[in-house]
């Protein structure tokens, strides 16, 4: 194995990351969202397999976009004229990063969602005094 071949590919990938983030807005919602699910996971201390579906699910996404970008690049290249499978690769591309983005949205909430509602039932418990006596029913 040449280590100079091989560092130099971890230099082409690492290229490839900072252009997407630089060019793509759509990579820098999904990693402000990552930076998001990522610091909710520390907040609320996940762990096992939980964290494990959060941390496949961000990489999933960015990964996605990722592609979806070098294949936007790719037939844009190619050239500027209209063509249907040009749409159509494109299109393809995009509906499989809106599928990734949405599992990552559902096993939010899956995970997410319980802890969010108890900290707002806290919260409106918290805010609001008689509310303690609804609890106690």
């Amino acid at each position: 194995m040449d280590l100079k071949k091989c560092l130099r590919s971890f230099c082409y990938a690492w290229r490839g990351i900072i252009w997407v983030i630089k060019t793509q807005q759509n990579m820098r919602i999904h990693l402000i969202a990552a930076v998001t699910a990522l610091a909710m996971a520390a907040w609320f201390q996940l762990g096992g397999w939980e964290l494990a579906w959060v941390v496949i699910a961000v990489f999933l996404v960015l990964a996605g976009e990722s592609i979806n970008s070098a294949i936007e690049a790719a037939v844009d290249r190619i050239g500027p004229e209209q063509h249907p499978l040009a749409g159509a690769a494109k299109d393809a591309a995009a509906g499989a990063v809106l599928l990734l983005a949405l599992h990552a949205l559902i096993a939010a909430l899956i995970i997410f969602g319980p802890r969010l509602a108890g900290l707002l039932r806290f919260a409106f418990i918290a805010a609001m005094p008689e509310a303690h006596c609804l609890s106690l029913v």
